[in-house]
């Protein structure tokens, strides 16, 4: 016991403690246990307010209970990081012209297709696909901000990848690139780090 207020008892002295006491204590929590007995009887006391439950009953409410999406539908478990997979983008990068669609959206410099992938693998960017694909599933995005009309398609990622590619191809060719250059023309104007001026 410490001599003064405020002060720490000495630990170098063992505790005692009687047996009479830790019995007594494991004695009055072993009276309260309460093991149910999960036959029948538990359920027999189960009620509503308009008597006991009913089998028929449970079974209604739970046939009410809809499912997620996951177990609706097939590609709700698919995210964006699923798709973009170096085994599934090498060969877009090889033969589609994306590095030059892609420059304009990444640091300047010159990016090799292996630079694109190691990007792609980077955790940083693993972490923002993974974000993204959590709030597309779960409805926490404005879908119009992409010009998708929300009403038309699901929250998945496969949904959301149809929808852009409908948008995409309802814009002109003319229009696209145009919108390419001023995207790319804006980024490097306004770019307080260009050390080109």
């Amino acid at each position: 016991m410490p001599e003064f207020p405020g002060e720490e008892p000495d630990n170098s002295a063992p505790l005692q403690v009687s047996e009479d006491t830790v019995e007594d204590d494991i004695s009055s929590r072993a009276g309260n246990i309460v093991v149910p007995n999960l036959g029948t009887e538990v359920i027999s006391d189960v009620t509503s307010s308009s008597g006991p439950v009913k089998l028929e009953d449970l079974q209604r409410i739970l046939s009410n209970i809809e499912p997620g999406d996951s177990t609706r539908d097939p590609d709700a478990g698919l995210g964006l990081g699923d798709i973009l997979k170096p085994d599934l983008i090498m060969p877009l990068i090889e033969t589609l012209p994306v590095e030059e669609r892609l420059t304009s959206y990444l640091p300047e410099g010159q990016w090799m297709p292996e630079d694109i992938l190691e990007l792609l693998q980077s955790p940083p960017f693993c972490q923002q696909v993974d974000s993204f694909t959590y709030v597309l599933k779960t409805g926490q995005i404005d879908l119009s901000q992409f010009g998708v009309d929300p009403s038309k398609y699901k929250y998945t990622v496969l949904s959301f990848l149809e929808a852009l590619e409908d948008s995409v191809s309802k814009i002109p060719e003319d229009s696209r690139q145009d919108d390419q250059k001023l995207q790319s023309r804006s980024c490097n104007e306004n770019d307080p780090m260009d050390e080109s001026r």
